[in-house]
């Protein structure tokens, strides 16, 4: 018990702010209060640094509930506006859209080393992979991300300059 509650206290906030990335405000307590239920159960498998661990069940609790919403939708039995939705932060033009033309793998990878600050081992515990697979991953996702800058700006002079 002491254990979960230190976990919990000290990874509450940081829980909250990786899912609040990725989901609506209308989600983020389900999604949050789900991760630390299968913390409470899993206790005895949750590693001495927790962050990375507690990342991974938030992630596939997530993406649990989009494949309900989606199997819901389908029959007719959810509002589409509740759906959960990725959301990307606001800011940079040139760097949202290059951003978001990446595919999904490329972003969360990127997301988790620079949003969440996680380290390349870290991050590979949230995407069930190896360090090595994760580095691969993080070097073509920075690749691809800086083609497509190049490519916004070179068809968008307007936004040159606008990722420095």
């Amino acid at each position: 018990m002491e254990r979960f509650e230190q976990i919990y206290e000290e990874h509450r906030e940081a829980v909250r702010a990786f899912v609040r990335r990725r989901a609506p405000e209308s989600v983020v307590d389900d999604v949050v209060s789900e991760t630390f239920l299968v913390c409470w159960r899993k206790l005895d498998r949750v590693p001495a640094e927790p962050r990375p661990w507690l990342y991974a069940v938030a992630r596939k609790t997530l993406a649990n509930q989009r494949r309900r919403l989606a199997r819901e939708q389908s029959l007719g039995a959810a509002d589409p506006a509740s759906a959960v939705a990725e959301t990307e932060p606001v800011g940079d033009t040139a760097l949202a859209a290059g951003f978001a033309a990446l595919s999904e793998r490329d972003r969360e990878v990127l997301r988790l080393i620079a949003w969440e600050g996680l380290s390349l081992a870290e991050a590979a515990v949230v995407l069930g992979c190896s360090a090595l697979a994760c580095r691969v991953r993080y070097h073509r996702a920075k690749t691809r991300l800086a083609r497509r800058l190049e490519a916004i700006e070179a068809f968008r002079p307007d936004l040159k300059g606008a990722t420095r």
